[in-house]
């Protein structure tokens, strides 16, 4: 199901905090999500404390110190922190090439210049551009939306999972608004009208695994040339 974004299910940020291998994609998504939320830093930094602390417990006992109540308890013990935690401190950033947006994560950017990666702004839709920076196994893609304030995306579902994180700007899915920092996260059971906030233009990174589901045969059709 969709729903409100400032954090990822709970196992990503375990698995962050546990190293656990992750796919190119998936890591720059969280990575890029964990630099532009304090919420989420803070959140991610409370997932590896409770990790830490269950680890303790099984050295000096041999046994989880922890059940899962003890572990929901902790995290709300964090909420307060969490939501006093300060930005991290962000060093003075380069001049941006003129096809990079200045809100992207330098996370985000080091990974764009390590790969070589030439951002491409295609066509997707009226107001709507598209740049491919990776694709992985299973389909699994990411990629940065650009769109223009007021635009609406049509209706449509997913084959696969998809995680939309807010670089710049706001969406609407129904009643829910995502801004900067936040992710949207939908499933192939999620079908979906998206509205671009007004004011500033929108960009997104997203993650997302197979193509796109559409009901109208022109999208469908459309599908050939953009690649989602």
């Amino acid at each position: 199901m969709s729903r409100r974004g400032y954090f990822l299910e709970q196992g990503w940020y375990l698995d962050h905090a546990a190293g656990a291998p992750m796919s190119p994609g998936q890591d720059m998504l969280l990575r890029s999500h964990l630099e532009v939320s304090v919420p989420a830093r803070a959140h991610a930094a409370s997932m590896a404390r409770i990790g830490g602390a269950m680890l303790e417990g099984v050295e000096d006992k041999g046994e989880l110190a922890f059940d899962a109540d003890d572990i929901f308890a902790l995290d709300e013990a964090f909420d307060a922190a969490r939501t006093r935690a300060e930005p991290a401190p962000v060093a003075a950033a380069p001049v941006a090439p003129a096809d990079r947006p200045e809100c992207l994560p330098a996370v985000l950017c080091d990974f764009i210049d390590r790969e070589g990666i030439k951002l491409r702004w295609e066509f997707l839709g009226p107001g709507l551009r598209k740049a491919m920076l990776w694709h992985g196994e299973s389909d699994e893609r990411l990629w940065l939306l650009r769109a223009r304030p007021g635009v609406a995306i049509p209706h449509h579902g997913h084959r696969g999972t998809e995680l939309t994180l807010v670089l710049q700007g706001s969406f609407l899915d129904g009643d829910q608004r995502y801004e900067r920092g936040d992710v949207e996260e939908a499933d192939p059971e999620v079908a979906h009208d998206i509205k671009i906030g007004e004011g500033e233009e929108c960009i997104c990174l997203a993650l997302t695994q197979g193509k796109l589901r559409f009901d109208d045969p022109l999208l469908r059709a459309l599908q050939v040339f953009t690649g989602l």
